[in-house]
This record gives structure tokens, C-alpha cells and sequence, in this order.
């Protein structure tokens, strides 16, 4: 019935689109909110007509009903979904870890919108955030992301019933990864602040009159400046390397 006024072709690029604008729009980098959603959806529909060529042979027969191509297009929008929350839950690591710098180094007050959250976050938080971002895009990390778009139809069907709890299991997983990595971009500073708060309680044990507040969050500030600068570089390409080594997984 459908196949009287919807050509195949026409069917290929909107089942593709489903899935492909539903990872991009919640992909890191390309599903931002500081990105307007035009440019967003005109970017997915021009990736569905470069992907479909390549998926043709991937892609189930057109339903005979409505109702089929519906439930087709949900459950393509759905994988698409579950697909780009894995990425986004591990690209919050560099949130976790910022955060984690924020309250050691005495900067936790100072908040900024955070535009890959869409809401106000400690700004060491919000810089590592945008950095992380920044570097997705500089080393082409986000052509891993496309073409683990293109891959995700030989992992994931789109004729076969999708794993929800396989998957509950993925996400619960990359949750607790992603903490992992986040704990470690911010052990430095741990250790830091563990040794720094030590030493002014002596210092307070030893010499009551001391106001050890007073000159010890000035110092803390700096030597938190001094030690991120130091690391930043090594922390974000431990981030890559993790990150990376996330979306070839999707490659096979």
C-alpha cells in the first residue's frame, strides 16, 4: 500500500534521517544547544543523504501499513537515542573531573553557564567541558562519531527488536566508566588538596593566633592554578585516548 505512494528511495533517506538526527542531536559537539537546531537538522539531513547510499543494503523492506512505518521510525529513533547517550555520558567525565578541581583548588563558587549542559556549573567545569569539545573537533575525533553512525546499522539492525536491557546494562556501565575517568583526570588534585588541607590544619594546631584562612585561600587558588596548568595537557589526552578507544568499539 505504502509502496503506491512513498518510493524506496524516499523510505531509505527518512528511516535513515530518524536515526541519524536523533544522534546528532544529542552527539557531543554536533548536538550542543549553543548550535541552533537549524543548523542541527540541516546537518543531519545532508549526513542521511551521504549515509544512505552506503546502508541501502542494511535497511529492511518498506512496511505495507502506516502504522509499521511508524513503529519502524520509532524504534530507529530510539537507537539512535540510546547510541548518542553512551558517547554524551562519557564526554561528562571532563564535567566530573573540573568539578572535582573546582572544590579542591577553592573555585566551586565561581559558576558559568555551561553550554554543552545547559545550565551553571563550577567554570573550571564549564572550560574543561568546552576544551574536551574543542579537541573532539581539532583531531577529527567527530569523524569516528560519523562513521560509527554508518556502523551502527551492522551492530543494530534496523529490522531487529533493540536490547533495552542489554542496553540499561551498556549505559549503567559508561555511567560508572565515566566517573572512573573523571576521578582519575582529577586524582592529582585529590592527592593536592588531601595534603594542602593537612598541612593548614597543623599549621592552625600549631599556631592558634595564625589566621590560616586568611592566607590559605589566596595560596590555595594559586597553587590550584599553577598545578591545572601543569597537568591540563596530560589529563586531556588521557581524556582522548579514552574517549577514543569508547567509539571504536562502535567501529568493530
Amino acid at each position: 500500500m505504502l509502496d503506491d505512494v512513498l518510493p524506496s528511495e524516499i523510505f531509505g533517506v527518512l528511516l535513515v534521517l530518524t536515526r541519524v538526527a536523533a544522534l546528532v542531536m544529542l552527539m557531543p559537539g554536533l548536538g550542543d544547544a549553543s548550535i541552533p537546531a537549524q543548523i542541527r537538522v540541516s546537518f543531519a539531513f545532508l549526513l542521511s543523504i551521504v549515509v544512505y547510499p552506503v546502508v541501502a543494503p542494511l535497511l529492511p523492506a518498506m512496511p505495507p501499513s502506516f502504522v509499521g512505518l511508524v513503529m519502524l521510525m520509532l524504534h530507529e529513533a530510539f537507537l539512535g537515542i540510546l547510541i548518542a547517550l553512551i558517547v554524551r555520558i562519557f564526554m561528562s567525565a571532563t564535567h566530573v573531573a573540573g568539578t572535582i578541581i573546582a572544590y579542591q583548588s577553592g573555585l566551586a563558587a565561581a559558576q558559568s553557564f555551561d553550554p554543552t549542559q545547559g545550565t551553571q556549573s563550577a567554570i573550571i567545569g564549564t572550560f574543561m567541558t568546552l576544551i574536551s569539545v574543542t579537541l573532539v573537533m581539532v583531531t577529527n575525533t567527530h569523524h569516528l562519531m560519523i562513521m560509527g553512525m554508518v556502523n551502527s546499522y551492522t551492530r543494530f539492525p534496523a529490522n531487529e527488536v533493540v536490547a533495552v536491557a542489554d542496553f540499561a546494562r551498556v549505559i549503567i556501565h559508561y555511567v560508572g566508566y565515566s566517573f572512573q575517568i573523571g576521578m582519575q583526570l582529577a586524582a592529582p588534585f585529590i592527592v593536592y588538596g588531601l595534603v594542602y588541607n593537612v598541612g593548614l590544619g597543623l599549621i592552625a594546631r600549631m599556631m592558634p593566633q595564625f589566621q590560616v584562612f586568611f592566607i590559605g585561600m589566596p595560596l590555595n587558588i594559586f597553587l590550584g592554578f599553577a598545578l591545572f596548568a601543569m597537568v591540563l595537557s596530560s589529563m586531556m589526552h588521557y581524556f582522548m585516548d579514552h574517549l577514543q578507544s569508547v567509539l571504536m568499539q562502535f567501529l568493530g
